[in-house]
């Protein structure tokens, strides 16, 4: 049975916790993201899963690497220091997979939309545009997923060039626009819409818990096991979907 280590036991440390055991895992650490953490705290376990915040992930990184354990990472917001996390992860011959959004039910989502947005780009009338909505606690908005769905837009629909979050003002044609809601306690709704005079196209994706994202994380810490390197969900899912040998 796969033994984890949890650094951050908010919702989605408990909502991992909850279903470990039926997954094949079992938690053995649970740290707090306020804790200092020594790397002997995982000695007895085979991987870390990493649900914190940005400045706590990065600041913690060493000491996790330190620990020579595989590490799982849903922490969002720190993308931006992607090329000095891997050359951290690399000089330690580490291992470690990362992803905004671990539901395997989003990846493919994602993977829809990119096709989606490929489809209808070659037509003129259409346009594009992306929403979401979270609960009020969630600290980023854009979600870190809406920003990796306008990735999959802007590589695939070449009429957006780049993003407008604002609103309050008209987006540019070149623009593609992401309006981010914080509601209630929604656990996650994403949707992109396509327009035209004529028709209205809509894909969606709404998660009902926080299960699916919790069950993706656990399906990662097992494949990421013996590896090393640096993968985003991406790699693993071109994996299991034999797209990469």
């Amino acid at each position: 049975m796969l033994s984890i280590a949890l650094v951050g036991y908010g919702k989605m440390g408990k909502a991992i916790d909850a279903i470990a055991e039926e997954q094949g895992c079992r938690v053995a650490r649970r740290i707090d993201s306020s804790s200092q953490i020594a790397p002997e705290a995982f000695e007895t376990v085979d991987v870390v899963i990493d649900f914190t915040r940005r400045d706590a992930f990065l600041y913690n990184l060493p000491s996790l690497l330190e620990a020579r354990k595989p590490i799982v990472v849903g922490t969002t917001g720190w993308l931006s220091e992607l090329e000095s996390v891997k050359k951290k992860v690399y000089e330690k011959n580490g291992a470690m997979i990362y992803a905004a959004n671990f539901s395997l039910g989003v990846q493919l989502f994602l993977r829809a939309a990119r096709e989606l947005a490929r489809l209808y780009a070659p037509f003129p009338e259409f346009d594009i545009a992306i929403s979401e909505t979270h609960h009020v606690e969630k600290l980023d908005a854009p979600s870190g997923t809406a920003l990796k769905l306008a990735d999959e837009v802007l590589a695939n629909f070449p009429r957006k060039t780049a993003i407008q979050t604002d609103v309050r003002q008209k987006p540019l044609p070149s623009e593609l626009q992401i309006s981010a809601m914080r509601l209630g306690k929604v656990f996650g709704e994403h949707s992109i819409r396509i327009d035209s005079e004529f028709d209205e196209i809509t894909l969606a994706h709404k998660a009902k818990n926080r299960y699916g994202f919790a069950k993706g994380a656990l399906e990662a810490a097992k494949w990421i096991q013996g590896r090393t390197g640096v993968y985003s969900i991406d790699d693993f899912l071109d994996e299991k979907l034999g797209l990469k040998k």
